[in-house]
Protein backbone atom coordinates (compact mmCIF):
# COMPACT_ATOMS: atom_id res chain seq x y z
CA UNK A 1 0.00 0.00 0.00
CA UNK A 2 1.27 3.26 -0.79
CA UNK A 3 1.97 6.06 1.86
CA UNK A 4 -0.99 8.79 1.41
CA UNK A 5 -3.38 10.56 3.79
CA UNK A 6 -5.80 8.05 3.51
CA UNK A 7 -3.34 5.41 4.78
CA UNK A 8 -2.64 7.25 7.41
CA UNK A 9 -5.83 8.09 8.58
CA UNK A 10 -6.65 4.46 8.76
CA UNK A 11 -3.62 4.12 10.59
CA UNK A 12 -4.76 6.11 13.00
CA UNK A 13 -7.79 4.53 13.75
CA UNK A 14 -6.76 1.70 14.04
CA UNK A 15 -4.29 2.70 16.63
CA UNK A 16 -6.69 4.72 18.34
CA UNK A 17 -10.40 5.52 17.45
CA UNK A 18 -10.35 8.57 19.83
CA UNK A 19 -7.49 10.31 18.20
CA UNK A 20 -9.76 10.87 14.93
CA UNK A 21 -12.96 13.06 15.16
CA UNK A 22 -14.98 13.71 11.91
CA UNK A 23 -17.00 16.80 11.62
CA UNK A 24 -20.35 15.65 9.68
CA UNK A 25 -22.32 18.58 9.69
CA UNK A 26 -21.46 21.47 6.88
CA UNK A 27 -18.51 23.37 7.84
CA UNK A 28 -18.02 27.43 6.31
CA UNK A 29 -14.31 27.18 6.60
CA UNK A 30 -13.75 30.92 5.67
CA UNK A 31 -16.31 31.95 8.10
CA UNK A 32 -13.85 30.73 11.04
CA UNK A 33 -16.20 27.59 11.85
CA UNK A 34 -13.20 25.08 11.40
CA UNK A 35 -10.73 27.25 13.44
CA UNK A 36 -13.90 27.34 16.27
CA UNK A 37 -14.00 24.14 16.71
CA UNK A 38 -10.15 23.30 16.54
CA UNK A 39 -10.17 26.01 19.48
CA UNK A 40 -12.54 24.40 21.71
CA UNK A 41 -11.16 21.18 21.53
CA UNK A 42 -7.92 22.98 22.38
CA UNK A 43 -9.65 24.42 25.65
CA UNK A 44 -10.92 21.14 26.58
CA UNK A 45 -7.63 19.56 26.16
CA UNK A 46 -8.06 17.39 23.22
CA UNK A 47 -6.17 17.41 20.27
CA UNK A 48 -7.53 14.44 17.45
CA UNK A 49 -6.63 14.82 13.67
CA UNK A 50 -10.16 16.44 12.48
CA UNK A 51 -12.19 15.65 8.96
CA UNK A 52 -14.57 17.79 8.67
CA UNK A 53 -16.19 15.91 5.75
CA UNK A 54 -18.77 18.70 4.27
CA UNK A 55 -16.99 21.90 3.50
CA UNK A 56 -18.02 24.52 1.88
CA UNK A 57 -15.50 26.56 -0.30
CA UNK A 58 -14.51 29.80 -0.71
CA UNK A 59 -18.14 31.26 -2.57
CA UNK A 60 -20.02 29.50 -0.08
CA UNK A 61 -20.94 26.57 -2.03
CA UNK A 62 -20.85 23.10 -1.58
CA UNK A 63 -17.50 21.05 -2.24
CA UNK A 64 -16.46 17.34 -2.89
CA UNK A 65 -13.38 17.79 -0.89
CA UNK A 66 -12.99 17.14 2.82
CA UNK A 67 -10.81 19.43 4.62
CA UNK A 68 -8.53 17.52 6.91
CA UNK A 69 -6.55 19.53 10.48
CA UNK A 70 -4.92 18.99 13.55
CA UNK A 71 -2.55 15.95 12.03
CA UNK A 72 0.46 17.00 13.80
CA UNK A 73 -0.92 18.20 17.36
CA UNK A 74 -0.39 14.65 19.19
CA UNK A 75 3.30 13.29 19.23
CA UNK A 76 1.90 9.78 19.36
CA UNK A 77 0.68 10.34 15.67
CA UNK A 78 4.12 12.15 14.30
CA UNK A 79 5.73 8.83 15.94
CA UNK A 80 3.03 6.55 14.16
CA UNK A 81 3.66 8.31 11.01
CA UNK A 82 7.48 7.67 10.60
CA UNK A 83 6.65 4.15 11.67
CA UNK A 84 7.27 4.05 15.54
CA UNK A 85 4.90 2.31 18.33
CA UNK A 86 3.50 6.03 19.11
CA UNK A 87 4.21 5.26 22.67
CA UNK A 88 7.70 6.41 22.08
CA UNK A 89 6.65 9.38 21.35
CA UNK A 90 9.35 11.61 23.25
CA UNK A 91 13.32 11.60 22.85
CA UNK A 92 13.28 8.31 20.83
CA UNK A 93 10.69 10.12 18.64
CA UNK A 94 12.99 13.31 17.84
CA UNK A 95 16.39 10.74 17.58
CA UNK A 96 14.45 8.78 15.12
CA UNK A 97 13.95 11.67 13.34
CA UNK A 98 17.56 12.96 12.99
CA UNK A 99 18.27 9.38 11.90
CA UNK A 100 16.07 9.87 9.36
CA UNK A 101 17.48 13.21 8.42
CA UNK A 102 21.12 11.83 8.03
CA UNK A 103 19.99 9.33 5.04
CA UNK A 104 18.69 9.51 1.32
CA UNK A 105 16.74 7.74 -1.36
CA UNK A 106 15.99 8.54 -4.74
CA UNK A 107 12.75 9.23 -5.76
CA UNK A 108 11.33 7.38 -8.78
CA UNK A 109 8.86 8.75 -11.62
CA UNK A 110 5.85 7.32 -12.88
CA UNK A 111 3.34 8.21 -15.56
CA UNK A 112 0.65 9.92 -14.88
CA UNK A 113 -1.65 7.45 -16.32
CA UNK A 114 -0.10 5.88 -12.68
CA UNK A 115 -0.71 8.96 -10.59
CA UNK A 116 -3.31 9.30 -8.39
CA UNK A 117 -3.02 13.09 -8.34
CA UNK A 118 -3.79 13.65 -12.22
CA UNK A 119 -7.22 11.86 -11.77
CA UNK A 120 -8.72 15.04 -12.30
CA UNK A 121 -6.59 17.74 -14.25
CA UNK A 122 -7.75 21.10 -14.38
CA UNK A 123 -5.46 23.84 -16.73
CA UNK A 124 -5.79 27.65 -17.40
CA UNK A 125 -9.11 28.85 -17.20
CA UNK A 126 -10.95 25.85 -15.85
CA UNK A 127 -8.65 26.66 -12.30
CA UNK A 128 -10.43 28.77 -9.53
CA UNK A 129 -9.06 28.32 -6.28
CA UNK A 130 -11.76 29.80 -4.67
CA UNK A 131 -13.18 26.48 -5.54
CA UNK A 132 -11.28 24.75 -2.65
CA UNK A 133 -12.43 24.63 1.18
CA UNK A 134 -9.90 27.06 1.87
CA UNK A 135 -9.49 28.21 5.88
CA UNK A 136 -9.87 31.88 7.33
CA UNK A 137 -8.16 31.23 10.10
CA UNK A 138 -8.42 34.42 12.34
CA UNK A 139 -10.41 37.60 12.61
CA UNK A 140 -7.52 39.72 11.51
CA UNK A 141 -5.98 37.67 8.52
CA UNK A 142 -5.75 39.59 5.42
CA UNK A 143 -7.68 36.64 3.33
CA UNK A 144 -8.09 33.14 3.73
CA UNK A 145 -5.13 30.84 3.69
CA UNK A 146 -3.58 27.74 2.09
CA UNK A 147 -0.83 26.80 4.68
CA UNK A 148 0.88 23.59 3.38
CA UNK A 149 3.86 22.90 1.59
CA UNK A 150 5.42 24.89 -1.76
CA UNK A 151 8.21 23.31 -4.20
CA UNK A 152 10.77 25.10 -5.61
CA UNK A 153 13.47 23.86 -7.66
CA UNK A 154 17.31 25.37 -8.11
CA UNK A 155 18.10 26.63 -11.94
CA UNK A 156 21.74 25.82 -11.32
CA UNK A 157 21.54 22.47 -9.73
CA UNK A 158 18.21 20.68 -10.06
CA UNK A 159 17.62 20.07 -6.61
CA UNK A 160 14.25 20.44 -5.23
CA UNK A 161 13.61 22.56 -2.27
CA UNK A 162 9.96 21.40 -0.21
CA UNK A 163 9.21 23.93 2.46
CA UNK A 164 5.68 24.56 4.38
CA UNK A 165 4.68 28.48 3.12
CA UNK A 166 1.39 30.38 3.45
CA UNK A 167 -0.35 31.06 0.31
CA UNK A 168 -3.07 33.83 0.62
CA UNK A 169 -6.45 33.84 -1.71
CA UNK A 170 -6.56 37.02 -3.68
CA UNK A 171 -10.36 36.26 -4.26
CA UNK A 172 -9.36 36.04 -7.92
CA UNK A 173 -9.74 32.17 -9.40
CA UNK A 174 -5.57 32.25 -10.67
CA UNK A 175 -3.82 34.77 -8.37
CA UNK A 176 -2.22 34.32 -4.68
CA UNK A 177 -0.19 35.80 -2.57
CA UNK A 178 2.94 34.25 -1.39
CA UNK A 179 4.92 34.76 1.87
CA UNK A 180 8.24 33.17 1.41
CA UNK A 181 9.61 32.95 4.91
CA UNK A 182 12.18 30.16 4.07
CA UNK A 183 16.10 31.14 3.65
CA UNK A 184 16.59 28.39 0.56
CA UNK A 185 13.43 28.96 -1.15
CA UNK A 186 14.49 32.93 -1.06
CA UNK A 187 17.61 31.98 -2.17
CA UNK A 188 16.30 30.18 -5.15
CA UNK A 189 13.67 32.81 -5.50
CA UNK A 190 16.28 35.48 -5.80
CA UNK A 191 18.15 33.36 -8.95
CA UNK A 192 14.71 33.66 -11.13
CA UNK A 193 14.36 37.10 -10.40
CA UNK A 194 17.61 38.19 -10.94
CA UNK A 195 17.78 36.96 -14.76
CA UNK A 196 14.03 37.98 -14.83
CA UNK A 197 12.82 35.23 -15.32
CA UNK A 198 9.38 33.67 -13.70
CA UNK A 199 9.74 31.07 -11.21
CA UNK A 200 8.01 27.92 -11.26
CA UNK A 201 6.32 26.80 -7.68
CA UNK A 202 4.30 24.06 -6.59
CA UNK A 203 1.58 23.90 -3.40
CA UNK A 204 0.67 20.59 -2.33
CA UNK A 205 -2.26 20.71 -0.23
CA UNK A 206 -2.25 17.54 1.53
CA UNK A 207 0.45 14.25 1.65
CA UNK A 208 0.84 11.43 3.80
CA UNK A 209 2.16 13.14 6.92
CA UNK A 210 5.62 11.41 6.85
CA UNK A 211 5.99 13.77 3.61
CA UNK A 212 5.51 16.76 5.14
CA UNK A 213 7.51 15.82 8.62
CA UNK A 214 10.46 15.26 6.15
CA UNK A 215 10.18 18.46 4.11
CA UNK A 216 10.98 19.89 7.95
CA UNK A 217 14.59 18.46 7.81
CA UNK A 218 17.84 20.82 8.33
CA UNK A 219 19.21 19.54 5.26
CA UNK A 220 21.84 21.65 3.22
CA UNK A 221 20.99 24.17 -0.09
CA UNK A 222 22.32 21.50 -2.27
CA UNK A 223 20.72 18.52 -0.96
CA UNK A 224 17.31 17.20 -3.07
CA UNK A 225 14.48 17.43 -0.94
CA UNK A 226 12.95 14.87 -2.75
CA UNK A 227 15.45 12.57 -2.02
CA UNK A 228 15.53 13.69 1.99
CA UNK A 229 12.06 12.69 2.25
CA UNK A 230 12.09 9.09 1.21
CA UNK A 231 13.74 7.57 4.36
CA UNK A 232 10.58 9.55 6.35
CA UNK A 233 8.34 7.82 3.80
CA UNK A 234 10.06 4.52 4.21
CA UNK A 235 9.76 4.41 0.20
CA UNK A 236 11.19 6.44 -2.79
CA UNK A 237 8.99 9.33 -3.30
CA UNK A 238 6.23 8.64 -6.07
CA UNK A 239 6.97 11.91 -8.67
CA UNK A 240 5.30 12.64 -12.42
CA UNK A 241 5.49 15.21 -14.66
CA UNK A 242 3.70 18.42 -14.03
CA UNK A 243 0.94 19.91 -16.16
CA UNK A 244 3.18 22.92 -16.66
CA UNK A 245 6.67 21.98 -17.10
CA UNK A 246 6.55 18.26 -18.04
CA UNK A 247 9.40 16.69 -17.20
CA UNK A 248 11.34 19.48 -16.29
CA UNK A 249 9.51 19.90 -12.58
CA UNK A 250 8.36 16.82 -10.99
CA UNK A 251 5.42 16.67 -8.68
CA UNK A 252 4.17 14.37 -5.99
CA UNK A 253 2.40 11.69 -7.43
CA UNK A 254 0.70 10.70 -4.01
CA UNK A 255 -0.36 14.32 -3.41
CA UNK A 256 -4.17 15.16 -2.66
CA UNK A 257 -3.90 18.09 -4.47
CA UNK A 258 -1.33 19.96 -6.52
CA UNK A 259 -1.62 23.64 -7.72
CA UNK A 260 1.18 25.00 -9.92
CA UNK A 261 2.20 28.26 -10.65
CA UNK A 262 4.76 30.79 -11.80
CA UNK A 263 5.97 33.21 -9.62
CA UNK A 264 6.17 36.85 -11.85
CA UNK A 265 9.70 38.80 -11.28
CA UNK A 266 9.05 41.74 -9.85
CA UNK A 267 5.52 41.52 -8.96
CA UNK A 268 4.04 41.77 -5.86
CA UNK A 269 1.19 41.40 -3.27
CA UNK A 270 -0.51 42.46 -0.21
CA UNK A 271 0.14 39.66 2.04
CA UNK A 272 -0.76 39.47 6.11
CA UNK A 273 -1.45 39.88 8.78
CA UNK A 274 -1.63 35.74 9.63
CA UNK A 275 -2.01 34.39 12.95
CA UNK A 276 1.21 32.55 13.29
CA UNK A 277 3.10 30.58 14.98
CA UNK A 278 3.94 32.56 17.89
CA UNK A 279 -0.05 33.47 18.52
CA UNK A 280 0.23 37.17 17.04
CA UNK A 281 -0.68 38.21 13.76
CA UNK A 282 2.65 38.62 11.46
CA UNK A 283 2.86 42.35 9.83
CA UNK A 284 1.30 43.23 6.77
CA UNK A 285 4.31 43.02 3.93
CA UNK A 286 4.48 42.93 0.40
CA UNK A 287 5.51 39.85 -0.91
CA UNK A 288 5.80 37.96 -4.06
CA UNK A 289 2.48 36.54 -5.86
CA UNK A 290 1.80 33.17 -7.99
CA UNK A 291 -0.44 33.17 -11.31
CA UNK A 292 -1.90 29.32 -11.43
CA UNK A 293 -1.16 27.59 -14.37
CA UNK A 294 -3.22 24.07 -13.20
CA UNK A 295 -4.42 21.89 -10.77
CA UNK A 296 -4.46 18.71 -10.69
CA UNK A 297 -6.01 16.04 -7.36
CA UNK A 298 -7.03 12.69 -6.61
CA UNK A 299 -10.94 12.40 -7.42
CA UNK A 300 -11.77 11.51 -3.69
CA UNK A 301 -8.90 14.54 -2.79
CA UNK A 302 -8.62 16.18 0.74
CA UNK A 303 -7.38 19.61 1.43
CA UNK A 304 -4.78 19.64 4.25
CA UNK A 305 -4.60 22.75 6.74
CA UNK A 306 -2.24 23.84 9.56
CA UNK A 307 -4.22 24.68 12.50
CA UNK A 308 -1.66 27.41 13.20
CA UNK A 309 0.09 28.57 16.22
CA UNK A 310 -1.37 25.44 17.91
CA UNK A 311 -0.19 21.91 19.36
CA UNK A 312 0.31 20.95 15.84
CA UNK A 313 2.15 23.61 14.35
CA UNK A 314 4.53 23.64 17.60
CA UNK A 315 5.32 19.78 16.88
CA UNK A 316 5.99 20.52 13.01
CA UNK A 317 8.65 23.18 14.71
CA UNK A 318 10.14 21.30 17.56
CA UNK A 319 10.55 17.26 16.29
CA UNK A 320 13.05 17.76 13.82
CA UNK A 321 15.02 20.35 15.54
CA UNK A 322 15.46 18.24 19.27
CA UNK A 323 17.52 15.09 17.76
CA UNK A 324 19.80 17.06 15.85
CA UNK A 325 20.13 19.43 18.59
CA UNK A 326 21.19 16.35 21.46
CA UNK A 327 23.55 15.04 18.58
CA UNK A 328 24.89 18.64 17.98
CA UNK A 329 25.54 18.86 21.66
CA UNK A 330 27.37 15.39 22.19
CA UNK A 331 29.27 16.10 19.11
CA UNK A 332 30.59 18.97 20.88
CA UNK A 333 30.54 18.37 24.43
CA UNK A 334 29.28 14.94 24.25
CA UNK A 335 26.84 15.05 27.79
CA UNK A 336 23.59 15.70 26.61
CA UNK A 337 21.19 13.27 27.52
CA UNK A 338 17.65 14.82 26.10
CA UNK A 339 16.43 18.14 24.19
CA UNK A 340 13.21 19.04 24.21
CA UNK A 341 11.14 22.01 22.75
CA UNK A 342 8.58 22.80 24.78
CA UNK A 343 4.57 23.98 23.30
CA UNK A 344 4.67 27.05 25.97
CA UNK A 345 8.02 27.79 23.82
CA UNK A 346 5.94 27.52 20.79
CA UNK A 347 8.07 25.29 19.53
CA UNK A 348 10.74 26.85 18.53
CA UNK A 349 11.68 30.02 20.79
CA UNK A 350 12.60 27.22 24.15
CA UNK A 351 15.20 25.17 24.25
CA UNK A 352 15.05 22.25 27.22
CA UNK A 353 18.28 20.63 27.58
CA UNK A 354 19.37 18.03 30.42
CA UNK A 355 23.05 17.00 30.24
CA UNK A 356 25.22 15.15 32.53
CA UNK A 357 27.20 17.73 34.11
CA UNK A 358 30.92 16.60 35.22
CA UNK A 359 32.28 19.62 35.73
CA UNK A 360 31.05 23.99 36.01
CA UNK A 361 30.83 25.61 32.45
CA UNK A 362 29.79 22.20 30.49
CA UNK A 363 25.99 23.62 31.06
CA UNK A 364 26.89 27.59 29.49
CA UNK A 365 29.13 25.06 26.62
CA UNK A 366 26.33 22.83 25.77
CA UNK A 367 23.71 25.80 25.46
CA UNK A 368 25.97 27.35 23.33
CA UNK A 369 26.05 24.57 20.97
CA UNK A 370 22.02 24.47 21.10
CA UNK A 371 21.81 28.22 20.19
CA UNK A 372 24.26 27.34 17.02
CA UNK A 373 22.11 24.56 15.98
CA UNK A 374 18.80 26.34 15.71
CA UNK A 375 18.78 30.31 14.61
CA UNK A 376 14.58 29.98 15.91
CA UNK A 377 15.70 29.64 19.77
CA UNK A 378 15.74 32.34 22.01
CA UNK A 379 15.99 31.25 25.18
CA UNK A 380 17.99 27.72 26.33
CA UNK A 381 17.73 26.29 29.69
CA UNK A 382 20.23 23.70 30.87
CA UNK A 383 19.36 20.93 33.47
CA UNK A 384 20.51 18.16 35.14
CA UNK A 385 19.74 14.66 33.81
CA UNK A 386 17.50 13.30 36.75
CA UNK A 387 15.26 16.50 35.06
CA UNK A 388 12.15 15.42 32.32
CA UNK A 389 12.58 17.95 30.01
CA UNK A 390 9.27 16.86 28.53
CA UNK A 391 7.89 17.31 31.64
CA UNK A 392 7.55 21.81 32.10
CA UNK A 393 6.71 21.52 35.90
CA UNK A 394 10.37 19.60 36.75
CA UNK A 395 11.92 22.15 34.35
CA UNK A 396 10.58 25.28 36.15
CA UNK A 397 11.40 23.99 39.25
CA UNK A 398 15.06 23.35 38.73
CA UNK A 399 14.70 27.08 37.26
CA UNK A 400 13.46 27.96 40.63
CA UNK A 401 15.83 26.02 42.84
CA UNK A 402 19.00 25.84 41.34
CA UNK A 403 19.58 29.10 39.78
CA UNK A 404 21.24 32.64 40.69
CA UNK A 405 20.77 34.69 38.33
CA UNK A 406 24.12 36.93 38.79
CA UNK A 407 26.04 33.41 37.73
CA UNK A 408 23.90 31.59 36.09
CA UNK A 409 21.92 33.70 33.43
CA UNK A 410 23.83 34.60 30.34
CA UNK A 411 22.37 37.26 27.73
CA UNK A 412 24.19 37.53 23.94
CA UNK A 413 23.29 40.24 22.73
CA UNK A 414 22.18 41.39 18.96
CA UNK A 415 22.06 37.85 17.23
CA UNK A 416 19.69 37.17 14.23
CA UNK A 417 16.59 35.85 15.10
CA UNK A 418 13.58 34.33 12.97
CA UNK A 419 10.17 35.66 14.99
CA UNK A 420 9.31 39.28 16.23
CA UNK A 421 9.12 39.27 20.25
CA UNK A 422 10.00 41.84 23.30
CA UNK A 423 13.10 39.98 23.25
CA UNK A 424 14.26 41.03 20.10
CA UNK A 425 17.68 40.45 18.39
CA UNK A 426 19.05 39.03 22.07
CA UNK A 427 19.55 35.21 23.12
CA UNK A 428 19.41 34.07 27.10
CA UNK A 429 21.00 30.99 28.27
CA UNK A 430 20.00 29.71 32.10
CA UNK A 431 22.20 27.50 34.10
CA UNK A 432 19.89 25.40 35.76
CA UNK A 433 21.71 22.60 36.66
CA UNK A 434 23.00 21.64 39.98
CA UNK A 435 25.82 24.08 41.38
CA UNK A 436 29.21 21.68 41.82
CA UNK A 437 31.87 24.02 43.59
CA UNK A 438 29.65 24.51 46.67
CA UNK A 439 27.93 22.62 48.95
CA UNK A 440 24.30 22.21 47.71
CA UNK A 441 21.70 19.81 49.38
CA UNK A 442 20.33 16.79 47.59
CA UNK A 443 17.25 15.97 46.16
CA UNK A 444 15.51 13.85 47.84
CA UNK A 445 13.69 10.82 46.64
CA UNK A 446 11.80 7.41 47.86
CA UNK A 447 14.17 4.81 47.99
CA UNK A 448 14.12 3.26 44.05
CA UNK A 449 13.74 -0.34 45.12
CA UNK A 450 10.86 0.49 47.13
CA UNK A 451 9.20 2.14 44.35
CA UNK A 452 10.10 -0.54 42.05
CA UNK A 453 8.24 -2.80 43.99
CA UNK A 454 4.87 -1.36 44.15
CA UNK A 455 2.36 -2.30 42.34
CA UNK A 456 -0.43 0.51 42.94
CA UNK A 457 -2.97 -2.50 41.36
CA UNK A 458 -1.91 -4.89 44.83
CA UNK A 459 -2.74 -1.84 47.17
CA UNK A 460 -5.76 0.17 45.73
CA UNK A 461 -9.74 -0.79 45.46
CA UNK A 462 -11.26 0.06 42.33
Amino acid sequence: MRRDLREFLKAVDKYDSSQHAVVERRVRPTQYEVTAILEKLTQEGRFPVVTFSDAEDAYGDPVDIPLVSNVFADRRRCALALGLDPERYKMELSLEYARLAEESLPPETIAGLDAPVKEVVLRGDEVDMGRLPVVRHYEMDISPVFTMACVMKDPDTGCYDVSFIKTFYKNKPRKLGLSIHSPDLERILRKYEERGEPAPVVNVLGHHPAFLLGALALAPFDDDDYAGIGPFMGEPVRLTASETWGDDFLVPADAEIVVEGEIPPGAREVVDPFGEVTRHYQAQCIRQSIDVTALSRRSNAYLQDIFSGHEGHWNLGGVPKEGSVLNAVNAKVGNAKAVHMPHSGVGRLACYLAIDKKKEGDAKLAALTALLESWTFQVVVVVDSDIDVFNEKEVVWALLTMVEPDRDVSYIRNLSTAFTTAQGHNKVIIDATKPLDRAFPERFRVPPEVMDNIDLTEWLSD
